[in-house]
């Protein structure tokens, strides 16, 4: 390999990039293992801890659970929150209390439904499930939320979970739920809602916790692995970040010379897109909006 290639414009763009996504794979791999042999330690999530605190508060007061599954559709948002909700589901189960599970999505209605089959199965009491316990309301978004805010009020529901994609809806939900003095825990990666979920709920899931969760609930080997993984990868891609920073500020502060001999070529010579019909050079945009300011002072 011609010695030419050993520079910043090789190393940087091409060969750094696959070589750390060659380590990312090897350690979520070598952690997946690990998991298979032993526990991996996950710091302790609040919101999700609180599961059996709400189901034993519903179990107590002899009052269902709710679950909301938000405005959105077969995606991976609402699909991680479904699977936190069959946790609970499962978890209903053993202490013999329903949980109502609404959704807003009629192809989502499907899965949820046998889903939630499965789990009663699973549990040895197929016999308890009921089917309008998975309820679709509606695709319209306040019409969802006011057919939701009629089931938590007509049930006086002992505990409320939101988890998925919310909206302007949120607030109505946790405030309906307030007022029937359920304990509430939500969750969502909407930024604009995890404002009103921390002022009116018990407890919530706010970042990466939400991708977590499912690691967290389960400790199955194969996601808590990757969670691990994943973090450890993060850190090592900030490392390299931090480094590169460093390396390339101390190269400039010493030699005065860009790291990249394509930028001082773009410096020193224009960009040339091609040719016109008239055989006129095409220019870049830059160099068009800079050509059109020249014309403009004159």
């Amino acid at each position: 390999m011609p010695n030419s290639v050993w520079t910043a414009d090789y190393l940087v763009p091409y060969l750094l990039p696959r070589v750390l996504l060659l380590l990312f794979s090897v350690l979520i791999l070598s952690r997946i293992l690990v998991a298979r042999r032993r526990r991996l330690f996950i710091r302790r999530i609040p919101g999700l801890t609180a599961v059996d605190e709400a189901v034993g508060r519903a179990t107590e007061m002899g009052r269902p659970i709710t679950f909301s599954l938000g405005l959105g559709a077969l995606d991976i948002i609402t699909l991680q929150a479904l699977a936190i909700a069959i946790h609970v589901i499962r978890t209903s189960i053993r202490f013999g209390n329903r949980v109502i599970l609404t959704m807003a999505d009629s192809t989502l209605y499907a899965v949820a439904d046998e889903a939630v089959r499965d789990a009663y199965t699973a549990e040895g009491r197929p016999e308890s499930y009921q089917v309008e316990d998975v309820r679709f309301l509606s695709d319209r978004q306040f019409a969802y939320a006011s057919a939701m805010v009629g089931v938590i009020s007509r049930e006086r529901v002992a505990s409320n979970f939101m988890f998925g994609t919310f909206y302007a809806e949120s607030l109505i939900l946790a405030e309906a739920a307030n007022q029937v003095g359920a304990i509430q825990v939500a969750g969502t990666p909407t930024t604009t809602q995890i404002p009103f979920f921390i002022a009116a709920c018990d407890y919530t899931i706010i970042g990466d916790e939400y991708y977590a969760a499912t690691a967290y609930l389960t400790r199955e080997p194969v996601l808590t692995g990757s969670l691990v993984g994943q973090d450890y990868s993060k850190m090592i891609l900030l490392v390299t970040a931090v480094l590169g920073l460093l390396f390339f500020t101390a190269w400039h502060a010493v030699t005065r010379q860009p790291v990249f001999s394509d930028l001082a070529h773009v410096q020193q010579s224009p960009v040339k897109m091609g040719t016109d019909a008239d055989g006129k050079p095409r220019l870049s945009v830059p160099q068009q909006v800079e050509k059109w300011f020249k014309e403009g002072s004159k």
